[in-house]
Parts: C-alpha cells; sequence; structure tokens
C-alpha cells in the first residue's frame, strides 16, 4: 500500500550551521525516507499536526502517531527508513558528537554518579522541548540571520538547553541528591561583564564568553544565570538597550539612529526598534525627542 510513496524533497524553511550541530526547520509531503546511516546524533521534534509514521530503526520495526509537540531521538551510527502519511512540519536538530559529549562529560561528573547512556526514543513529549522547538522555529523562519551577534546567543543558549533536558530527563541516569553549583565569582564576574559592556557592537558568542573565563560554556550559562539572574542573552540585550538609551539621550553627539543601533550590536535598523520598544516603551525617535 506504499509503493505509490516516493521520497520528496525537504521544504526548508530556514537551516543554519553553528558550531558542531545543524538545525534546520522543514515541512515535507507524504512520503518515504529510504534506509540511510545517521553520522550524528538527530532530534525529530514535530511542530505541526498528528501524523502516522512507519520507521525501521536498526531493522526493528515501529509504528507511531506523532502528536503536536512530541520527539524522536536517534543516537549516532543508527540505520533508519521512515514512511510517513501526510504533509508533516518539524525541527530538525544535528548534533556532533563530540558536542554532545561534551554536555555528557559535564552532567556525568556534575550531577549523575554513572556514565550517560543514550538511548533511542521513537516517541517521546516534553514541554520544555515543545517551547524551545517552537523559539527556534521563530528564529529561523525570521529575516535575521543567527550568525548575527543578537540571534546567535540567543540560539545558542535554547539549543544548549534543549539538548541538558533531554540527557536529564530522557536517558539511563542515577542521579545525585544535589548538583554543587554554585555562583560565579565577583572577580570573574566583573571581568566578564566588563567585557560585554566594552563589546556590545561585536558578535557575543557562548564559546568567545566562555573562553573569557577558560570554563565550560554550559558551566557559564548556569552560573551566570545563578549569580545575576538573568541568561546571558537577556543581559547583553539589556547593556545594548541601555547603551542605545545613553547615546539617543546625548544632545552632544551627531549619530543617527542607524549608527547608533550598529554600534550596540543590532544588525538592522528594524530589529533595533522592535526590541527597544519592546523593552522602552517607545520607538528609538520617540525617546530621543523626549
Amino acid at each position: 500500500r506504499n509503493r505509490n510513496l516516493k521520497p520528496s524533497p525537504k521544504l526548508n524553511m530556514g537551516i543554519q550551521k553553528l558550531d558542531r550541530l545543524t538545525i534546520a526547520y522543514c515541512q515535507q509531503n507524504a512520503s518515504e525516507m529510504p534506509e540511510s546511516l545517521l553520522t550524528e546524533h538527530r532530534i525529530l521534534l514535530n511542530l505541526g499536526s498528528h501524523f502516522v509514521v512507519e520507521q525501521w530503526y536498526n531493522g526493528e520495526y515501529q509504528k507511531n502517531q506523532m502528536n503536536t509537540g512530541d520527539f524522536t531521538f536517534l543516537p549516532i551510527g543508527m540505520s533508519r527508513r521512515v514512511i510517513w502519511d501526510r504533509s508533516i512540519e518539524f525541527l530538525l536538530l544535528d548534533l556532533d558528537s563530540t558536542y554532545l559529549q561534551e554536555i555528557m562529560q559535564i552532567l556525568s561528573d556534575g550531577e549523575y554518579r554513572n556514565q550517560i547512556q543514550l538511548i533511542p526514543h521513537y516517541k517521546r513529549h516534553d514541554s520544555l522541548i515543545h517551547q524551545l522547538g517552537l523559539g527556534l522555529k521563530t528564529e529561523l523562519q525570521s529575516n535575521l540571520q543567527i550568525d548575527n551577534s543578537g540571534s546567535r546567543l540567543y540560539v545558542e543558549s535554547m539549543i544548549m538547553t534543549l539538548t541538558h533536558q533531554l540527557l536529564r530527563h530522557h536517558t539511563a541516569l542515577t542521579p545525585i541528591a544535589q548538583s554543587s553549583i554554585g555562583t560565579m565569582p565577583k572577580s570573574q564576574l566583573d571581568i566578564l561583564t566588563d567585557y560585554i559592556r566594552n563589546n556590545l557592537d561585536s558578535e557575543l558568542s557562548l564559546n568567545e564568553l566562555a573562553k573569557i573565563l577558560q570554563i565550560n560554556k554550559f558551566y557559564l550559562m548556569r552560573l551566570f544565570k545563578r549569580s545575576t539572574g538573568y541568561t546571558l542573552h537577556q543581559y547583553v540585550t539589556n547593556c545594548r538597550i541601555e547603551k542605545s538609551k545613553e547615546l539617543l539621550a546625548n544632545r552632544n553627539n551627531n549619530l543617527s539612529i542607524l549608527e547608533i543601533c550598529y554600534s550596540v550590536g543590532f544588525e538592522s535598523q528594524s530589529h533595533f526598534t522592535k526590541v527597544f520598544n519592546r523593552y522602552v516603551g517607545a520607538n528609538p525617535s520617540v525617546y530621543r525627542d523626549r
């Protein structure tokens, strides 16, 4: 009964390659994917309506109804053949083995007694993973480029949070009672925040910020949030808005709004205006006139 199904190309609504990972938002008609071997760890998150999928993983047959927000996780090296019965909308996340191993090592050392065992999941649901997937879809669909400073830090943070959630709640683990992670020493926090404020016009990525303190970027995210109450992306955006307010209020400079936009690290005036209005309650022109 599936003989009429033919492989159909994915319609990539947005795709980005970042450090050791690929993320894509796709739509695809009812189709069949011939058997192939996974060369990276893969997360597939259903963002559309429900559909029925028949799957052969390492020769083992599975048939599931995938509902909105359900995801599949497949470790590297698995063979897969898939048939689905209607148009689908999904987020695809391919993770390099070294990227996943890095986070696994952190979790094993800091929160768990034993090494994490990667187990394939053909149908799981997690509300946080679903919400993170919707946020990533929005970024991929927007006109912004993830390589730009504002979006890149935001997307990297979401992907790391999603990966942590997957490993922490959907793998075989023996948890320790309480994580020993505390807060960031004031001297380190001052170094980091000074660097951010002095480089608002440049691309700020998790890798770059972690290298400044010579710590793992996942620890950096958690330490910074515990120490300040803000995520790194929230803090950087706050700094950019506050600096732009200073420049707009300074009657002694002749900078245009576009020049101010670029000087604080926004990639377009439309994006700057949108974020500024959300934080301040007025657009930059109105704020300057006040």
